[in-house]
């Protein structure tokens, strides 16, 4: 796997468009004419313009602000996919696990108190494995909506929160969208917390695990999760003072691990930055032999989309590479350097 947010702000500018002197199109941010490479999307393919991206779009009314952010989110979206076709066959999971899979009984409610209950999570994995929380399962008596928040020992304000809603003694699952258990910009180690404030629950309360194994949690060596419950000022957890308790107090979680790639990928972005300015070039390509505006000034000629057509796949009988061609030379380059894989030899003993 990768983490788009992180290739995305290692990558971004890394290539990109030069300012136009025709003045009804000059004027894009220096954020996307940026180049720290030396490459520009414009070299890829003289159709690849600020005018005729603007020109074919489909915003016939777009403004300069909206229009620079549209150019922004077109070089995101072509730095993600490059990095995903990059790693395509690598990026495979390698564990998961339901960390409470036993059943419950809804017999027994616990009395919430006024601090941080939830899990703390020690990693213990490898440089190229990122955990992963995908689900959270919420056990409560009543229906009610609260925060669930993870918190870095590192930092004093939560990594990530999420407004959730319980179902009234019931187990309810709720997935969660890019909560990694990983090293990032901001922080780098420590411990993470996962919970929500007991004084959130406006009169709610956990279901206890009282039945059976329902308190047993499967452990890994990839990672080691403990029920606990942490002082707090407000919003900022006291990490030196972390009670580890029994019960989990209505929370569950799913818990993911993958091989990750994301880090190699920003390491070796010198390798990533041509396979950008052609991924970019295809995709401005297609803009506009797809383009559907209907100005007179802007209608294609069906000998202009025949050139586009040429420029983006080539002629194969004639031996000429297309804009397409190049892009995937490119890709094949960068998982030839990074996944090297030396052939079989055979030898005798002498």
């Amino acid at each position: 796997m990768i983490r788009s947010d992180k290739v995305k702000s290692s990558l971004f500018g890394g290539v990109g468009f030069r300012n136009p002197t025709d003045p009804e199109y000059k004027g894009i941010s220096t954020v996307n004419q940026g180049s720290t490479s030396g490459l520009y999307f414009d070299d890829a393919s003289y159709f690849v313009t600020i005018r005729n991206i603007r020109d074919c779009q489909e915003d016939k009314g777009i403004n300069n602000t909206e229009f620079d952010a549209f150019l922004t989110n077109m070089q995101n979206q072509v730095i993600d996919n490059v990095c995903r076709e990059i790693i395509q066959a690598k990026g495979k999971m390698l564990y998961f696990e339901n960390i409470y899979p036993y059943e419950k009984s809804f017999n027994e409610t616990l009395e919430p108190s006024t601090k941080f209950i939830g899990f703390e999570i020690m990693p213990n994995m490898l440089n190229n494995q990122v955990g992963k929380i995908e689900w959270v399962e919420l056990t409560f008596d009543s229906e009610v909506t609260f925060t669930l928040y993870l918190y870095n020992s590192n930092l004093k304000t939560a990594i990530k929160t999420q407004s959730v809603t319980t179902s009234a003694n019931e187990s309810k699952i709720v997935n969660l969208t890019d909560w990694f258990i990983d090293d990032d910009t901001t922080y780098k180690g420590g411990k993470f917390y996962l919970g929500y404030f007991e004084s959130d629950l406006s009169g709610a309360k956990p279901i206890k695990r009282d039945f059976e194994l329902a308190n047993l949690a499967v452990s890994n060596a990839f990672y080691s999760i403990d029920p606990v419950r942490v002082d707090n000022s407000s919003t900022t957890l006291d990490d030196e003072k972390v009670d580890y308790v029994e019960d989990t107090y209505g929370l569950n979680l799913g818990m993911s691990i993958y091989r990750d790639y994301t880090q190699e990928l920003i390491n070796n972005k010198h390798l990533v930055f041509p396979a950008i300015q052609f991924g970019m070039a295809a995709k401005v390509l297609d803009l506009v032999r797809t383009s559907i505006r209907s100005n007179p000034t802007q209608r294609l000629t069906k000998e202009m989309i025949q050139d586009i057509e040429f420029e983006l796949y080539g002629n194969a009988s004639l031996g000429i590479e297309g804009i397409n061609g190049k892009y995937a030379q490119r890709i094949e380059t960068i998982k030839n350097a990074l996944f090297f894989e030396p052939l079989l030899t055979v030898g005798t003993l002498r």
